[in-house]
């Protein structure tokens, strides 16, 4: 037992007298190719994984503010009505009864859009046919036959009177039944003082409304596609029927706005030039909203909108999203000197999300594969804004600054600059070993 042990220990001290041989030239070499497949794969990777990031939520900048000063208008009572946030952003004498006049033929055109066939073929009655003194009609003559699109066009662009009745008996069998269809659809949607009395918006001293309820009567209503594209039609041609020949139109919403930029949809009414109305829909730079111009005359109902909408940003709380003077983001460069260049946008652009809130807006880049040289100003990509998960904005990425062509290794997205780098420290560490392997003979 004695014996074993003292053979044990005497191999023991033999193993530990052994020492470890270490080759540093070729340790040298294999730390240098691990730091290069590193560089190379840590260089490339990020690429492979996705080109480009999305909006620094820090640019955006909050923008426009409720009860904000606006400018004086012409019009009685007047609202602006954010569809983006759900609720007004501006108001004078919002609530004020007052004679909507043929506005009012929105909401027969919309409940006979959503009630009859577009081709059926209505029936004018004498009561349709009565005279109504220096109002717009078809002169439909008794038991004339329309098609119920071409009288919606009509009411909608040259605002027949007539049309109107037409159309409510062919939904309801009767005026009066198509009128109480009216109120119901209305109070259904909240509003509580409105009243119709007829088809057409005939002066009656029981048939009002405010700009507050017909901000959502007309929010309803064009949500119906059709609707909105008739009410920018700028021509249409009604086809002859069985008494008359075809009748031309133009569109009268056009012509009492200017053509105004940024219309989405609407219609005008008046009795006079000096009591008018108007309800309309615009869209400009992100931003949605409804106007209603109750009491106004010819000249107010075609300013005033102008009026509003020169302040609609100033009014609206949301975020300013795009800002031309900072990089918005940045994409990778393949062969360039740099492996990333800075992006840059064109003008502002804005978006509202109902919530109010930074994290309501979300921005989605779409960017080109970029290979050098690239040019400061290079179209690159484009970009697309969203709040309440609708796009409400686009544009395009221009490259922010110039990026000259790489060295060799630039084509793995390495950059000159990473290269001397790497070059330095792989070049060290060679020398390093080769110095050691010299020390150690």
């Amino acid at each position: 037992m004695i014996r074993i042990q003292t053979v044990a220990e005497e191999k023991g001290k033999r193993y530990r007298k052994k020492k470890v041989r270490i080759n540093y030239s070729k340790a040298a070499r294999a730390l240098a190719l691990l730091i290069l497949v590193l560089t190379i794969v840590l260089s490339y990777l990020p690429v492979a994984l996705g080109r480009g990031m999305s909006y620094d939520r820090s640019l955006l900048r909050p923008c426009g503010e409720l009860g904000s000063k606006a400018p004086g208008l012409r019009a009685q009572s007047a609202i602006m009505y954010s569809t983006d946030l759900n609720e007004p952003v501006f108001e004078k004498n919002a609530d004020q009864r007052m004679e909507p006049y043929s506005i009012t033929k929105i909401l027969t055109c919309y409940l006979a859009l959503e009630n009859l066939d577009p081709d059926t073929e209505l029936t004018a009655s004498p009561n349709a046919c009565r005279v109504l003194e220096d109002g717009m009609e078809l002169e439909l003559e008794p038991g004339e036959k329309s098609r119920a699109m071409d009288l919606i066009y009509a009411a909608m662009m040259m605002s027949a009177n007539d049309a109107t009745i037409v159309l409510g008996e062919g939904v309801s069998g009767s005026e009066r039944e198509f009128v109480e269809l009216m109120n119901k659809t209305v109070k259904k949607w909240g509003c509580k003082d409105t009243n119709f009395v007829n088809t057409n918006g005939w002066q009656h001293k029981d048939h009002y409304t405010t700009a507050r309820d017909m901000a959502i009567i007309t929010k309803h209503c064009f949500e119906n596609e059709k609707l909105r594209e008739i009410a920018l039609t700028k021509k249409y041609t009604m086809p002859a029927t069985n008494m008359s020949g075809k009748l031309k139109m133009q569109n009268a919403l056009l012509k009492a706005t200017d053509n105004l930029e940024g219309l989405t949809f609407g219609k005008t009414g008046s009795w006079s030039e000096t009591q008018c109305s108007i309800t309309l829909g615009f869209k400009e730079s992100g931003l949605s909203a409804i106007i209603v111009l109750l009491g106004d005359t010819a000249k107010g109902r075609m300013e005033d909108p102008r009026t509003l909408i020169k302040v609609a940003h100033d009014l609206t709380p949301g975020f300013i999203v795009t800002d031309s003077d900072k990089n918005v983001c940045n994409t990778w460069v393949r062969h360039g000197v740099k492996s990333k260049v800075s992006l840059d946008t064109k003008g502002l652009r804005y978006a509202y999300p109902e919530n109010q809130r930074a994290g309501g807006v979300k921005v989605k880049t779409e960017i080109n594969i970029l290979e050098a040289p690239v040019k400061r100003g290079e179209k690159v990509g484009k970009f697309y804004i969203y709040a309440n998960r609708e796009q409400v904005g686009e544009g395009y990425l221009y490259a922010g600054e110039d990026i000259e062509t790489g060295w060799l290794p630039s084509y793995l997205y390495i950059t000159n600059r990473t290269t001397i780098f790497i070059g330095i420290i792989i070049a060290l560490i060679l020398i390093l070993g080769l110095v050691m392997s010299k020390i150690k003979r």
